[in-house]
């Protein structure tokens, strides 16, 4: 099939379509349940614009042949990358009850950041719908110094552990 020129293809704005969600805990990362996500925190108010860094990549393995002149490869390790989360941090502010984010993601928390892109963030979860789960440990919160007309705000280091991650190859499940 190829596309005719000139083909509108639609495409879906970012803005107020991206939820992120704290979770303690999930039994199978590739299927986690609705049940399991409810029981988290919904940290999407907190996370600044473009402040999710997950940038996963895979090394390729060599397949060098003696009887050809071409080299082949394969999929090889795959590595997290640098992994972190910016968010509104309202240490010693007026708002400081409404700090989730800082709070339930100190140095050294375990559980998983699960992110819905596509869909308003006021959608309901629902099965079959499809997600990104990290597996982290978070490290040392690094407060970012201020700009011009920003918001206070951390950058919170996060490190994946076993039992790895799905990037938007998880499906929810009902049950």
């Amino acid at each position: 099939m190829t596309l005719k020129l000139g083909t509108e293809i639609p495409g879906t704005s970012a803005e107020g379509n991206i939820t992120t969600i704290w979770v303690p805990a999930i039994k199978n990362i590739k299927a986690p349940t609705i049940i399991e996500l409810e029981a988290g925190t919904d940290i999407s108010n907190y996370v600044m614009l473009g402040g999710w860094s997950f940038d996963p990549s895979q090394d390729t393995v060599s397949d060098q042949r003696e009887n050809t002149v071409q080299d082949f490869g394969a999929p090889g390790r795959k590595s997290a990358g640098d992994i972190s989360i910016e968010v509104i941090d309202n240490t010693n502010t007026e708002h400081e009850e409404q700090n989730e984010a800082v709070t339930i993601m100190h140095e050294g928390a375990s559980g998983y950041i699960v992110r819905r892109r596509g869909m308003a963030t006021d959608a309901p979860l629902a099965s079959g719908q499809k997600l990104t789960v990290v597996s982290v440990k978070c490290g040392e919160k690094k407060v970012i110094n201020p700009d011009a007309n920003t918001m206070i705000r951390s950058q919170i280091p996060l490190f994946a552990q076993a039992p790895g991650w799905e990037s938007e190859t998880a499906v929810l499940t009902a049950a």
